[in-house]
Protein backbone atom coordinates (compact mmCIF):
# COMPACT_ATOMS: atom_id res chain seq x y z
CA UNK A 1 0.00 0.00 0.00
CA UNK A 2 1.30 3.52 -0.89
CA UNK A 3 1.74 6.18 1.57
CA UNK A 4 -0.35 8.95 1.07
CA UNK A 5 0.97 12.71 0.62
CA UNK A 6 0.07 16.15 0.66
CA UNK A 7 1.15 19.05 -0.46
CA UNK A 8 0.56 22.45 0.36
CA UNK A 9 1.39 23.58 -3.07
CA UNK A 10 -0.92 21.70 -4.66
CA UNK A 11 -4.00 21.62 -2.10
CA UNK A 12 -3.33 26.01 -2.77
CA UNK A 13 -3.32 25.86 -6.92
CA UNK A 14 -4.59 22.81 -7.93
CA UNK A 15 -7.56 21.74 -4.88
CA UNK A 16 -5.78 18.43 -4.81
CA UNK A 17 -5.37 17.05 -1.14
CA UNK A 18 -4.13 13.28 -0.11
CA UNK A 19 -3.12 10.90 -2.60
CA UNK A 20 -1.06 7.97 -2.95
CA UNK A 21 2.58 7.85 -3.83
CA UNK A 22 5.48 6.45 -3.73
CA UNK A 23 7.90 3.79 -5.39
CA UNK A 24 10.02 1.41 -4.06
CA UNK A 25 8.17 0.64 -0.79
CA UNK A 26 10.22 -1.63 1.67
CA UNK A 27 8.78 -2.96 5.09
CA UNK A 28 11.84 -5.02 6.48
CA UNK A 29 13.93 -5.88 9.99
CA UNK A 30 17.03 -3.98 10.04
CA UNK A 31 20.12 -5.63 11.04
CA UNK A 32 21.73 -4.81 14.29
CA UNK A 33 24.67 -6.01 15.51
CA UNK A 34 24.92 -4.82 18.88
CA UNK A 35 22.79 -7.64 20.37
CA UNK A 36 19.18 -5.64 21.05
CA UNK A 37 16.05 -6.49 19.36
CA UNK A 38 15.87 -5.11 15.74
CA UNK A 39 13.44 -2.72 14.54
CA UNK A 40 11.79 -2.69 11.80
CA UNK A 41 11.72 0.20 8.92
CA UNK A 42 9.69 1.21 6.29
CA UNK A 43 11.03 3.10 3.55
CA UNK A 44 10.18 4.39 0.20
CA UNK A 45 10.76 7.12 -2.55
CA UNK A 46 9.14 9.61 -3.65
CA UNK A 47 9.45 12.54 -6.19
CA UNK A 48 8.16 15.53 -4.78
CA UNK A 49 6.04 17.92 -6.93
CA UNK A 50 7.30 21.39 -6.31
CA UNK A 51 10.39 22.69 -5.00
CA UNK A 52 10.28 24.93 -1.71
CA UNK A 53 6.68 22.62 -0.83
CA UNK A 54 5.72 21.66 2.15
CA UNK A 55 4.48 18.26 2.10
CA UNK A 56 3.21 15.82 4.47
CA UNK A 57 2.69 11.89 4.29
CA UNK A 58 -0.01 9.51 6.19
CA UNK A 59 -0.77 5.86 6.27
CA UNK A 60 -4.47 6.31 6.09
CA UNK A 61 -6.30 9.15 4.78
CA UNK A 62 -6.78 11.42 7.91
CA UNK A 63 -9.46 12.40 10.35
CA UNK A 64 -9.10 14.67 12.90
CA UNK A 65 -11.58 16.32 15.74
CA UNK A 66 -12.55 19.12 14.14
CA UNK A 67 -13.35 16.85 10.96
CA UNK A 68 -15.36 15.36 13.81
CA UNK A 69 -17.01 18.53 14.95
CA UNK A 70 -17.66 19.92 11.44
CA UNK A 71 -20.05 17.32 10.76
CA UNK A 72 -21.43 16.86 13.97
CA UNK A 73 -22.80 20.44 13.76
CA UNK A 74 -23.83 19.99 10.29
CA UNK A 75 -26.03 17.11 11.62
CA UNK A 76 -27.23 19.53 14.90
CA UNK A 77 -28.00 22.54 12.21
CA UNK A 78 -30.34 20.00 9.68
CA UNK A 79 -33.85 20.67 10.61
CA UNK A 80 -34.84 16.68 9.92
CA UNK A 81 -31.85 14.54 11.03
CA UNK A 82 -32.54 16.76 14.01
CA UNK A 83 -35.66 15.26 14.84
CA UNK A 84 -34.07 11.54 15.06
CA UNK A 85 -30.69 12.01 16.05
CA UNK A 86 -29.99 14.57 19.72
CA UNK A 87 -26.04 15.25 20.00
CA UNK A 88 -24.86 15.38 23.54
CA UNK A 89 -21.57 15.42 24.78
CA UNK A 90 -21.34 12.03 27.04
CA UNK A 91 -18.45 13.27 29.31
CA UNK A 92 -14.73 15.20 28.80
CA UNK A 93 -11.59 13.81 28.17
CA UNK A 94 -8.10 14.15 30.19
CA UNK A 95 -7.52 17.28 28.55
CA UNK A 96 -11.06 18.39 28.59
CA UNK A 97 -12.03 17.66 25.03
CA UNK A 98 -15.53 16.57 24.58
CA UNK A 99 -16.43 12.93 23.97
CA UNK A 100 -19.26 13.17 21.58
CA UNK A 101 -22.35 10.82 22.10
CA UNK A 102 -25.28 10.63 19.43
CA UNK A 103 -28.34 8.99 20.36
CA UNK A 104 -30.38 7.99 16.87
CA UNK A 105 -33.94 6.67 16.82
CA UNK A 106 -37.36 7.48 14.95
CA UNK A 107 -39.88 9.02 17.70
CA UNK A 108 -42.03 5.80 19.05
CA UNK A 109 -45.93 6.32 19.21
CA UNK A 110 -46.18 4.09 22.79
CA UNK A 111 -44.80 4.11 25.86
CA UNK A 112 -44.61 0.42 24.93
CA UNK A 113 -43.21 0.73 21.28
CA UNK A 114 -40.03 2.46 22.99
CA UNK A 115 -39.80 0.24 25.81
CA UNK A 116 -39.47 -2.85 23.09
CA UNK A 117 -36.40 -1.24 21.04
CA UNK A 118 -33.07 -2.58 21.53
CA UNK A 119 -29.69 -0.38 22.27
CA UNK A 120 -27.54 -0.73 19.47
CA UNK A 121 -24.25 0.80 20.95
CA UNK A 122 -21.19 1.55 18.20
CA UNK A 123 -17.93 2.99 18.75
CA UNK A 124 -14.55 4.28 16.59
CA UNK A 125 -11.16 5.32 17.32
CA UNK A 126 -10.42 3.86 20.66
CA UNK A 127 -6.84 3.82 18.58
CA UNK A 128 -6.03 7.27 17.17
CA UNK A 129 -3.85 5.97 14.53
CA UNK A 130 -6.90 3.73 12.86
CA UNK A 131 -8.26 6.97 11.15
CA UNK A 132 -10.11 4.52 8.83
CA UNK A 133 -12.39 3.51 11.31
CA UNK A 134 -13.74 7.14 11.35
CA UNK A 135 -14.29 6.96 7.87
CA UNK A 136 -16.34 3.55 8.87
CA UNK A 137 -18.19 5.56 10.89
CA UNK A 138 -19.26 8.57 8.87
CA UNK A 139 -20.26 6.27 6.29
CA UNK A 140 -22.58 4.69 8.54
CA UNK A 141 -23.67 7.67 10.34
CA UNK A 142 -24.68 8.71 6.31
CA UNK A 143 -26.75 5.88 6.22
CA UNK A 144 -28.40 5.87 9.30
CA UNK A 145 -29.59 9.54 9.44
CA UNK A 146 -30.51 9.48 5.28
CA UNK A 147 -33.92 8.58 4.36
CA UNK A 148 -33.11 5.73 3.15
CA UNK A 149 -36.41 3.31 3.59
CA UNK A 150 -34.23 0.87 5.54
CA UNK A 151 -32.03 3.42 7.93
CA UNK A 152 -36.09 4.33 8.83
CA UNK A 153 -36.87 0.80 9.21
CA UNK A 154 -33.49 0.90 11.32
CA UNK A 155 -34.46 3.10 13.20
CA UNK A 156 -37.67 2.18 14.15
CA UNK A 157 -36.33 -0.84 15.46
CA UNK A 158 -33.48 -0.05 17.17
CA UNK A 159 -31.92 3.27 19.37
CA UNK A 160 -28.33 3.58 17.90
CA UNK A 161 -25.95 4.97 20.54
CA UNK A 162 -23.07 6.06 18.75
CA UNK A 163 -19.53 7.40 19.92
CA UNK A 164 -17.67 8.38 17.34
CA UNK A 165 -14.44 9.39 18.74
CA UNK A 166 -13.80 7.91 21.85
CA UNK A 167 -9.87 8.96 22.10
CA UNK A 168 -9.75 12.36 20.99
CA UNK A 169 -6.92 13.31 23.25
CA UNK A 170 -4.86 10.27 21.49
CA UNK A 171 -6.56 11.46 18.00
CA UNK A 172 -5.51 15.35 18.42
CA UNK A 173 -1.92 14.88 20.18
CA UNK A 174 -1.24 12.04 17.25
CA UNK A 175 -1.09 9.18 19.48
CA UNK A 176 -0.80 6.13 17.21
CA UNK A 177 -2.74 3.93 20.13
CA UNK A 178 -2.75 5.09 23.70
CA UNK A 179 -4.58 8.19 25.45
CA UNK A 180 -2.78 11.15 26.90
CA UNK A 181 -2.63 8.12 30.64
CA UNK A 182 -0.16 6.34 27.81
CA UNK A 183 -2.44 3.67 28.23
CA UNK A 184 -4.32 1.70 25.26
CA UNK A 185 -8.26 2.16 26.25
CA UNK A 186 -8.84 -0.69 24.41
CA UNK A 187 -7.56 -2.93 27.45
CA UNK A 188 -9.07 -0.91 30.07
CA UNK A 189 -12.87 -1.62 29.74
CA UNK A 190 -12.89 -2.92 32.92
CA UNK A 191 -11.53 0.06 34.70
CA UNK A 192 -12.48 1.58 38.12
CA UNK A 193 -10.46 4.82 37.45
CA UNK A 194 -12.34 7.07 36.62
CA UNK A 195 -9.92 9.78 37.05
CA UNK A 196 -7.57 8.17 34.46
CA UNK A 197 -9.68 6.79 31.86
CA UNK A 198 -12.74 8.55 31.76
CA UNK A 199 -13.91 8.36 28.42
CA UNK A 200 -13.88 4.54 29.29
CA UNK A 201 -15.26 4.49 32.45
CA UNK A 202 -18.55 6.74 30.99
CA UNK A 203 -19.15 4.60 28.05
CA UNK A 204 -19.28 1.62 30.22
CA UNK A 205 -21.67 3.04 32.73
CA UNK A 206 -23.89 4.67 30.00
CA UNK A 207 -24.19 1.06 28.65
CA UNK A 208 -24.61 -0.50 32.34
CA UNK A 209 -27.61 1.91 33.08
CA UNK A 210 -29.44 1.65 29.67
CA UNK A 211 -32.66 0.95 29.69
CA UNK A 212 -32.43 -1.24 26.75
CA UNK A 213 -31.32 -4.61 25.74
CA UNK A 214 -27.83 -3.60 24.41
CA UNK A 215 -25.92 -4.83 21.55
CA UNK A 216 -22.34 -4.00 21.27
CA UNK A 217 -21.03 -3.48 17.78
CA UNK A 218 -17.23 -2.22 17.46
CA UNK A 219 -14.52 -2.89 15.08
CA UNK A 220 -12.51 -6.04 16.20
CA UNK A 221 -9.35 -5.85 14.10
CA UNK A 222 -9.24 -2.56 11.82
CA UNK A 223 -6.00 -4.03 9.87
CA UNK A 224 -8.32 -7.10 8.53
CA UNK A 225 -9.77 -6.84 4.89
CA UNK A 226 -13.05 -8.96 5.89
CA UNK A 227 -15.72 -7.00 7.80
CA UNK A 228 -15.49 -8.44 11.14
CA UNK A 229 -17.79 -7.41 13.98
CA UNK A 230 -17.76 -7.94 17.98
CA UNK A 231 -20.93 -8.49 19.47
CA UNK A 232 -22.11 -8.93 23.36
CA UNK A 233 -25.47 -7.96 24.74
CA UNK A 234 -27.31 -8.51 27.87
CA UNK A 235 -30.51 -7.85 29.99
CA UNK A 236 -30.55 -4.40 31.68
Amino acid sequence: MKPLLYSQMDANTRNIGWRREGNEIKYYKNNTDDGQQPFYCLTWTIQFPYDQDTCFFAHFYPYTYTDLQCYLLSVANNPIQSQFCKLQTLCRSLAGNSVYLLTITNPSQTPQEAAAKKAVVLSARVHPGESNGSWVMKGFLDFILSNSPDAQLLRDIFVFKVLPMLNPDGVIVGNYRCSLAGRDLNRHYKTILKESFPCIWYTRNMIKSSLFTVVILRSKNAKKERDELLCGGWES
